[in-house]
């Protein structure tokens, strides 16, 4: 019934990213279209009762913990096969001068 964000893109898939500080924590059967959502100008806004409620529903983050723990533990019993994909052109620079290199002795 809960959804937790950690990372946050409110301009849809194709915006930026937004690394939170804290977790957003949503009831998707009290607000299944997402509608309440964190309070841009905090309790200015009148927002207190999502704050009040927030912190009734934070004991929910100690099993999202334990679930990412278990997570994170399988990348250490199954390691990854193989270096991850690089999209920036160091290593296109790298192989370029090794190849020079190779070419000059």
């Amino acid at each position: 019934d809960f959804k937790y964000r950690f990372v946050d893109q409110p301009d849809g898939w194709l915006g930026a990213k937004v690394h939170v500080d804290i977790p957003y924590l949503v009831n998707l059967r009290l607000d299944p279209f997402e509608r309440t959502g964190w309070p841009e100008s905090g309790t200015r806004a009148g927002a207190q009762q999502y704050f009040d409620w927030f912190k009734y529903e934070f004991w929910r983050f100690v099993f999202v913990q334990q679930e990412v723990e278990k997570l994170a533990m399988t990348a250490v019993e199954y390691p990854p096969m193989q270096k991850g994909a690089s999209f920036n052109l160091d290593a296109v620079k790298a192989k370029i001068e090794a190849a020079r290199a190779a070419m000059s002795k």
